[in-house]
């Protein structure tokens, strides 16, 4: 095979490109993306907006005026 052929296929490697956006992190000392040792990350969830997003539009329901017939 040809050497342009491999590292076309090692920057295309999940692996590869892992351990570059570590390394960018360490050197721009940026938290780590992934999650350590099973700890979750803080922060609201998916479903918390979108309850908070249900109890807005259903306040915005409950406090208008029904029309005047």
């Amino acid at each position: 095979m040809s050497p342009w052929f491999l590292a076309f296929e090692l920057i295309r490697s999940p692996i590869f490109n892992r351990a570059i956006h570590k390394i960018y992190r360490k050197v721009n000392r940026l938290p780590p993306m992934e999650e350590q040792n099973g700890l979750q990350r803080t922060g609201p969830s998916a479903f918390d907006h979108f309850r908070d997003e249900v109890k807005a539009q259903f306040k915005e329901l409950t406090w208008q005026k029904p029309p005047r017939k």
